[in-house]
């Protein structure tokens, strides 16, 4: 059995609870305190919050990481390579240095 955080997702309830229960149960959708169905299970590591991110919300937030990769990839040589893979990076890096020979 495992332990759980939920929390109410009304904004005039907002309760928190841990509840225990099989992997295999469904969570809860009543929340104890008030009774209504707005209950969520939080899907947390160390901290408490909903994560949760869907429509534009999760389209801004993948366009944002994206741009920051970018970014990375143009000041970090090993991010470049890590993005690239190794194999492929050490072939544009050989056809670089034979067009500065020539």
């Amino acid at each position: 059995m495992a332990i759980y955080d939920h929390q109410c997702q009304d904004p005039s309830c907002n309760f928190f609870w841990e509840d225990e229960y099989s992997i295999k149960a469904d969570p809860p959708t009543e929340c104890p305190k008030c009774h209504q169905q707005t209950a969520k299970r939080l899907i947390s590591m160390t901290g408490k919050g909903v994560v949760e991110l869907y429509g534009q919300d999760l389209v801004d937030k993948v366009k944002s990481d994206a741009n920051s990769l970018k970014r990375e990839m143009h000041n970090s040589e090993k991010v470049y390579s890590n993005l690239l893979g190794e194999a492929h990076y050490e072939k544009l890096q050989t056809q670089i240095d034979r067009q500065k020979r020539r």
